[in-house]
């Protein structure tokens, strides 16, 4: 895992994490177009042995592209997390990328194992649900440390002291990941319809198929060409409320501050000027 990050090396980071995931998804067909040639030889054409190549590569090259990203996602918010105050950042790229990973476990096919069997993997139906992911990760791009309305950790941060926008944001983030639990409800027991009764009322988003917009998924199976979950608009929602907390609202500022008060205060008291304030085997109250 990288140590604390600032701003800037995050960045770096960032920017590799979205280029391995664009190239998994978006661009994985102009991956493979480019690294097919590359392995077989400038005089690889379309179909052939070329195209029961790129099958194969498929196969393992996509999955390696995801994972690839999920690590890189994960050590990027990991040291960007220790810099705002929370390592467990970390757990988003996870949480919010392992229903992509259902051709992972296809992997096992090749072996004649099946270690998808053991998991109910929800599929993200397009990138807009990613978007939580993006803005968080653009936001940690600066310096939000240093920001006005910063008080500590990103949990902590509260809309003109009172609101605790803070709290709501990672409220909402755990409702976007709320799935990957849901995935795991064969092992607990759990029947698939159940669990896929409670992540429609837990989401219930709006999809949009072949022009038309549906209350929910298409039927018949239908693949829609873009999902807006529920969870995502209130956490996109709640992203600007944060931004606006941090860039704006000096309560932050001021909670800070309040300890270095407290400090103060008592370097000035009489009895306490002469006495160093920490040392080992003294109490505050002495």
């Amino acid at each position: 895992m990288p140590s604390r990050l600032t701003a800037r090396s995050f960045t770096g980071w960032f920017m590799l994490f979205l280029s391995l995931l664009a190239l998994g998804t978006v661009f994985f067909g102009q991956a493979l177009w480019f690294v097919v040639p590359v392995i077989a030889g400038q005089g690889c054409i379309s179909g052939g042995t070329c195209g029961a190549m790129a099958a194969v590569l498929g196969l393992w090259l996509q999955p390696g592209l995801l994972i690839a990203a999920s690590v890189v996602g994960a050590m990027a918010f990991y040291g960007r997390g220790l810099a705002v105050g929370s390592r467990l950042w970390a757990l988003f790229p996870l949480a919010l990328l392992m229903p992509y990973l259902p051709s992972l476990f296809m992997l096992g096919n090749l072996w004649g194992v099946n270690l998808g069997s053991l998991f109910l993997f929800f599929p993200r139906w397009s990138l807009f649900e990613l978007m939580p992911l993006m803005t968080l990760g653009v936001l940690l791009c600066f310096q939000v440390e240093y920001t006005p309305g910063f008080a500590d950790s990103i949990a902590r941060t509260r809309l003109y002291g009172s609101i605790p926008i803070g709290v709501i944001y990672v409220g909402s983030c755990v409702w976007v990941c709320s799935d990957l639990l849901l995935s795991l409800s064969p092992n607990l027991g759990l029947p698939v319809a159940v669990a896929q009764d409670i992540r429609d009322l837990l989401f219930f988003p709006l999809s949009v198929a072949n022009g038309e917009v549906f209350a929910g998924l298409p039927p018949g199976g239908v693949r829609p060409d873009l999902v807006v979950p529920l969870g995502t608009v209130i956490n996109l929602v709640a992203f600007l409320v944060l931004s606006y907390a941090l860039a704006l609202d000096s309560s932050g500022r001021l909670r800070r501050t309040s300890a270095l008060v407290l400090i103060d205060l008592i370097d000035k008291n009489g009895d306490n000027r002469d006495k160093p304030m920490f040392r080992p085997g003294r109490r505050f109250d002495e």
